[in-house]
């Protein structure tokens, strides 16, 4: 089988294709033939080595495909299965592939009104939007600062928010093509989108309490990092919420245990870290089943119409030349939605 892998970290230029044997799945997995998987800013960190691994290594968190082949004691999935999978890191290799193995756990039924590349869209996205959103504890009439609301998982997280009642949702763009997306896409009121390019930290402040009638927020979303995720902090209000899905550099500037001067303190706030991939990592396997509850609730969403993917920009077919745009389209943050690419 075909596979775009890399043998050193490093830029997109370490990204090859190269022909692999077909993987075997082994007992409670399935194989699955790939026909579309998408691109995360993840996959960009793991090609540069930020978090270690083995070599070679093939890139690829999500996927749809069709049932190709079953291992032992697997039930609930047959040969022919359309499915979406969440690798979480298991499994024989990446999506970036035709095939890969993954515990069945990890895979559901696609739902019907999607095709293969809105559903391979949707997986990480959607369950790290799920998890942040129900980790804050929005409740109806409750008003939401969203850092980076036009990206894949700020996509999912803004339909979540309204699902749950939040009022108002703010959100953030840093061009016109981004708050386009927001207002056409997402329905966001355009008077409740922050634009920060050129903006200090101070008149951001400002833009979001005019926004929100002077107040500060109760649950703050970061999905960016850097100055977004200090934002979210300064926007947050007494015993308000925060939660990230994006790690800090260990020389950052932003010092949240400063008791002087941090608002994680002076302002009584909680925070979240969300790790899609924690669980799948470090907890017992028979834990992962709550990754299959999830997409399995958010797949229910979709079938009833309450939710939609985000977005869908096709890059091309499976090919190294492919996998290379699509990273540098993500290094560039010129990505509204998810990037996908077809597989077969």
């Amino acid at each position: 089988m075909r596979v775009i892998t890399q043998r050193a970290f490093g830029g997109v230029e370490q990204l090859v294709e190269e022909d692999w044997p077909l993987p075997v799945p082994g007992p409670g997995e399935v194989r699955v033939r790939i026909r579309a998987a998408s691109f995360n800013p993840v996959d960009v960190l793991f090609r540069r080595g930020g978090f270690g691994g083995q070599l070679p290594q093939v890139l690829g968190r999500d996927l749809s495909g069709v049932v190709d082949a079953l291992g032992e004691g697997v039930t609930g999935l047959a040969v022919g299965d359309e499915v979406l999978c969440y690798r979480g890191g298991q499994g024989s290799n990446g999506s970036h592939a035709e095939y890969t193995c993954v515990p069945a756990v990890l895979v559901v039924p696609k739902p019907g009104r999607l095709g293969f590349a809105e559903a391979a869209a949707l997986p990480v996205v959607a369950l790290t939007a799920w998890q942040c959103v129900t980790r804050a504890r929005v409740r109806k009439g409750e008003a939401v600062f969203v850092a980076g609301g036009a990206g894949g998982v700020g996509s999912m997280a803004i339909q979540l928010l309204r699902h749950f009642g939040a009022s108002p949702i703010l959100t953030t763009a840093g061009s016109d093509a981004s708050a386009e997306y927001l207002v056409k896409h997402l329905g966001v009121e355009p008077g409740r989108v922050v634009r920060y390019r050129g903006r200090t930290p101070e008149q951001l402040l400002a833009d979001v309490l005019a926004m929100n009638g002077g107040r500060l927020v109760p649950v703050a979303l970061d999905f960016v990092g850097g100055a977004m995720k200090e934002l979210c902090f300064a926007v947050a209000a007494v015993d308000g919420r925060v939660v990230s899905i994006v790690e800090e550099p260990a020389d950052s500037s932003f010092n949240l245990w400063d008791e002087t001067r941090s608002p994680l303190i002076l302002r009584s706030l909680e925070f979240h870290f969300i790790q899609l991939g924690a669980r799948a990592r470090y907890a017992p396997r028979e834990t992962w089943k709550v990754y299959r509850e999830q997409l399995e609730t958010l797949s229910w969403f979709v079938e009833e119409g309450a939710l939609r993917p985000p977005a869908v920009s096709t890059v091309g077919p499976l090919s190294a030349a492919t996998a290379r745009e699509a990273h540098r389209l993500l290094e560039e943050g010129r990505v509204q939605g998810k990037l996908v690419m077809e597989c077969g």
